[in-house]
């Protein structure tokens, strides 16, 4: 090849394109068109910094602007006849069309170069990843040469240019919708898919997996290779693949072009030859491709360009990929997926598609993964609930409308030894930990970790009602941890066939049953004296344990209708056998041992734990956060008895110079952010000689109440009329309990005034130096993985920034010895969000916020007016000397009716209008956060294509200036 000769075609031909104002044009449409599907509707309603939105369009964009620029390549050439000219030169047939390939390739990277003004108003409203952002245009370039080489090849075909844009369209569809056509339409190509299906009763398909290896026929689509850019990855195997096909077509067009050349006396015979040549070279270019693909999963090809590396798989994932497939154990993986979700689930849903391409690119032809789109009301959905994919249920706000949907994040992953279901994936775990554990648990059964439960009054694992477990207070958190771990519930009678006793004289000794990996004890204060005793023994025989211990537990459920306040506290007794609550709130009816302090746990693990006694902080991360407490009507407040939610809530994080997460501890060297409810605290005794590791603390801006300043007997006020002296008197009264004799409540705990200056510890890692000594974990709280957290997150959204259940997870797997897989969970992106947007919609918020707090006050105040008005009255009649008896009891009683009436009009008038102005505020939030995303997107929109188009403008001045000046004076208009 001589490069002067390509070069000057190379020159040539980018002059012509540029030579008039079409070729800016095209540009800046190019532009404006990018620009418009970047910041769809779509973009502002995932929250997403990134060229997602993009991307989806971007292939169906080329099927318009490559032929559009490609059809003038050898058409043109030949309506014009400069072809026979072309071909005249010292030049051969390659360097010809290499240049002239060089020449629409230089014109697309132009405008490629171009587009990229839209990540100026991209950078402005967000933080966008900027490898992803390079990644992703790298894919764009490497689609848009490839579609280029088969519109020459299109251009080659024929001398008029319509039909070489038609032509070329066409063409160019086969690679961007070919993927797509087979996976959409797989019923009229079963031949070529391996089907493994299970039909229910009504005739639904359970289970069906598409063909298996890298080759499936999704694979030969533009947008399944264009895909893996767009996350961030650049993969040789994609790489080749676009490479691939512009070979090809560059071939074929080079032999179209070269067949002017042929004798009319072999033209069939040569004909055949190119054929055959052509064959061999599609065959030889898909065995290059098969082959890379096979070898590049174990030569790990591929360049990660996120920022957090979050596509380079783990150590242990690529190690638990490797064993299954060297024991010849293979792998499938059924994601479930919903093909729109709300902006919370976005992010999440990016990674868990990007992670299962990585499984099956690093797997092999080991690993098959199918992606199956969920739509609402289709049999997809019903496949997906019949193999235990559960939906989350999503309220969000959109238009300023509220609504509903059911999000599917799930996989159900399948060996030949075992299969594991993923019910949903979020951001409480990491989703590789979730994917790589389930592949190694169901290709190596010995691997899960058995964990037991002993049930105690919490009943953790939920309490056994006619032979059944039913759902209670832990239950979300307890359906995740039977997806990873085997549950085993334990009777807290049955802990001592797990410890050596001594035989009776004369007999033999039993042996103790195999202990759990690990012994999850949720409220040790509620075990009996027998059974602490056990508990103790298996403890201090080396067995692992994790300890939830709660000054004040909340796990009688937030949906409560009974409304009873705080039950089963270690301060409390046990209830009775008459209560009609102790099947689901007692496990024993023996009493509490060490009434309820856990003395001889608290001696065996060395700490102090004071049974009565909160910790609370300061610390408050989340100024807008407002504890919702949802009742049996579906409101969320906050009730006043249980003290001010700022108190109740202690939020835990790294910030400054205080660490509140050891980072020497697997446990929780990973974590960002914890939320508690009233935990207690725990320090180690003097006299201890066991390791005493602190996992989580708080600053010094924390303190700690008691149970007394904390808790009292509520009291109910009752109004009476003395008939002897027409007296109206108010009466003070302590409300009997229903359950334990004192119904207590929650007062205002905390007050700023009591901060001790100490680090209060809330989970520690208690451990011996021997081998068969302690083992222990401590949580001094229990509520942090119930379902009052998971309301607390799904009312106020903090879902993505919570670690609670990874924490408990990390806890039970260091204790299990597989430290291996904490490393995984703790892997976690950090979010690209549309900052400006979210500033901007807070500020909306905050005002709307105010004056819906100004708007209930003053209604609040009205009605405040009115009941004194009431009192008043009441007084007046009182007090009215000339009244008889009976007069003042038929006014008293008329009075009151009357007042009563009114002030029930007043308050359903005052109710009406508070309602009616807040969905004002409601509807003038929305309008403002639409109106800053129309103004953000207007100005992306408009900006985007502006240095093109006014670069067209310069060099359109420049050259008719430069046509003037040249043109001598005599030959100009006059």
């Amino acid at each position: 090849m001589r490069w002067h000769v390509i070069s000057a075609v190379f020159s040539r031909n980018v002059k012509q394109y540029f030579s008039g104002v079409l070729g800016y044009l095209f540009i800046v449409v190019f532009v404006m068109v990018c620009a418009i599907l970047t910041f769809s509707a779509q973009f502002f309603a995932d929250n997403l910094s990134n060229l997602d939105q993009l991307s989806k369009g971007f292939p169906a964009l080329l099927l318009v602007f490559i032929p559009a620029i490609t059809m003038n390549v050898w058409a043109d050439e030949k309506r014009q006849g400069t072809d026979a000219i072309l071909f005249t030169l010292p030049a051969t047939d390659f360097e010809i069309m290499l240049g002239k390939y060089l020449a629409v390739a230089a014109v697309y990277t132009i405008a490629l170069l171009f587009s990229a003004t839209q990540l100026v108003a991209l950078s402005f409203i967000g933080q966008p990843d900027w490898g992803v952002v390079i990644s992703t245009y790298i894919g764009y370039w490497l689609a848009g040469l490839t579609l280029i080489s088969i519109g020459m090849f299109a251009s080659s075909m024929t001398s008029i240019v319509s039909v070489a844009f038609v032509v070329g369209a066409l063409l160019c569809a086969i690679p961007v919708y070919i993927g797509n056509f087979f996976v959409n339409t797989p019923r009229f190509f079963g031949q070529f898919f391996r089907t493994q299906v299970a039909t229910g009763e009504d005739g639904v398909e359970l289970a069906a997996v598409s063909a298996p290896g890298y080759m499936g026929l999704e694979q030969f689509g533009l947008d399944w290779n264009l895909q893996d850019f767009t996350i961030g990855l650049i993969p040789l195997s994609n790489v080749l693949y676009f490479v691939s096909i512009i070979a090809f077509m560059l071939y074929l067009n080079l032999v179209v072009i070269s067949k002017r050349h042929w004798s009319r006396g072999q033209q069939a015979s040569l004909a055949g030859q190119f054929a055959i040549r052509i064959v061999s070279l599609a065959i030889a270019l898909i065995a290059i491709n098969f082959m890379v693909g096979r070898l590049s999963s174990s030569l790990m090809a591929r360049v990660d360009m996120t920022a957090g590396r979050l596509y380079t798989l783990d150590e242990t994932t690529l190690a638990t990929l490797k064993s299954a497939r060297e024991e010849g154990r293979p792998v499938e993986i059924q994601a479930f997926v919903s093909r729109d979700v709300p902006r919370s689930y976005a992010s999440t849903k990016k990674q868990f598609t990007g992670l299962l391409r990585q499984f099956q690119y690093f797997g092999g032809s080991n690993v098959d993964v199918r992606f199956v789109d969920v739509l609402p009301n289709s049999n997809e959905e019903t496949q997906a609930k019949r193999l235990g994919i559960e939906p989350r249920a999503d309220r969000s706000e959109v238009g300023g409308r509220v609504v509903e949907q059911d999000v599917y994040l799930g996989a159900r992953v399948s060996s030949t030894q075992d299969d594991a279901v993923l019910p949903f994936v979020d951001s409480d775990s990491s989703i590789e930990y979730q994917l790589t554990h389930s592949i190694a648990t169901t290709t190596d059964a010995d691997r899960k970790i058995t964990l037991g439960i002993v049930d105690t009054d919490t009943f953790f694992g939920g309490p056994e009602i006619e032979g059944r477990r039913v759902p209670w207070a832990y239950n979300e958190t307890l359906s995740y941890l039977k997806t990873q771990f085997r549950i085993k519930n334990i009777p807290q009678d049955d802990l001592q066939a797990y410890v050596a006793s001594e035989p009776a004289e004369g007999e033999e000794a039993e042996e103790p049953r195999t202990a759990p990996d690990v012994l999850l004890v949720a409220d040790p204060s509620s075990l009996s004296e027998p059974n602490t005793g056990d508990l103790v023994k298996y403890m201090q025989a080396g067995n692992p344990v994790v300890f939830l211990a709660d000054p004040l537990p909340f796990y009688w459920t937030s949906r409560n209708p009974l409304n009873i306040g705080v039950l089963n506290a270690p301060k409390q007794p046990r209830l009775s056998q008459r209560s009609p609550y102790t099947q689901v709130l007692s496990s024993t009816f023996a009493p509490k041992a060490d009434n309820g302090t856990c003395s001889q746990i608290l001696n065996a693990l060395g700490i102090e734990w004071n049974n009565g006694r909160v910790a609370w902080s300061l610390f408050d991360p989340h100024p807008n956060f407002k504890g919702a407490w949802i009742d049996q009507t579906g409101q969320a407040t906050w009730p006043e008895y249980f003290g001010p939610y700022e108190n109740a809530f202690v939020f835990v994080k790294n910030r400054g110079d205080h660490k509140a997460f050891n980072a020497e501890s697997s446990v929780s060297g990973g974590l960002k952010e914890l939320l508690f409810f009233y935990p207690g605290s725990v320090r180690q005794s003097s006299d201890s000689k066991l390791s005493f590791t602190p996992l989580v603390t708080l600053s010094k801006k924390s303190g700690t109440t008691d149970w007394e300043q904390l808790t009292e007997v509520p009291t109910q006020m009752s109004q009476s009329f003395d008939p002897r002296t027409g007296r109206i008197t108010r009466n003070e009264q302590k409300r009997p309990s229903q359950i334990t004799g004192e119904d207590l409540r929650v007062l205002n705990p905390a007050p700023a005034a009591y901060i001790d200056d100490a680090e209060h510890v809330l989970a520690a890692h208690i451990k011996g130096d021997a081998d068969g000594s302690v083992n222990a974990i401590i949580i001094a709280d229990m509520d942090f993985v119930s379902e009052l957290y998971f309301e607390q997150i799904a009312e106020d959204g903090l879902g993505q920034k919570l670690d609670n259940v990874a924490f408990l997870q990390n806890a039970i797997e260091v204790l299990a010895g597989e430290e291996a897989f904490v490393a995984l969970r703790n892997r976690r992106p950090a979010p690209r969000t549309l900052v400006y947007i979210e500033k901007e919609t807070e500020k909306y918020r905050e005002d709307r916020a105010k004056t819906q707090e100004a708007i209930e006050k003053k209604i609040r105040d009205q009605l405040e007016t009115e009941q004194g008005k009431l009192d008043e009255e009441a007084a007046k009649i009182e007090g009215d000397q000339s009244l008889s008896f009976f007069e003042k009891l038929q006014r008293t009683s008329q009075e009151a009716s009357d007042a009563q009436r009114r002030f029930s009009l007043k308050k359903e008038r005052l109710d009406r209008d508070l309602k009616i102005q807040i969905d004002q505020l409601r509807s003038e939030e929305q309008n403002n956060i639409r109106r800053t995303e129309g103004f953000v997107k207007m100005l992306a929109i408009a900006f985007a294509p502006l240095p093109a188009f006014l670069l067209g403008c310069l060099v359109f001045m420049y050259r008719s200036t430069n046509e003037r000046i040249q043109i001598k004076a005599s030959r100009r208009v006059k």
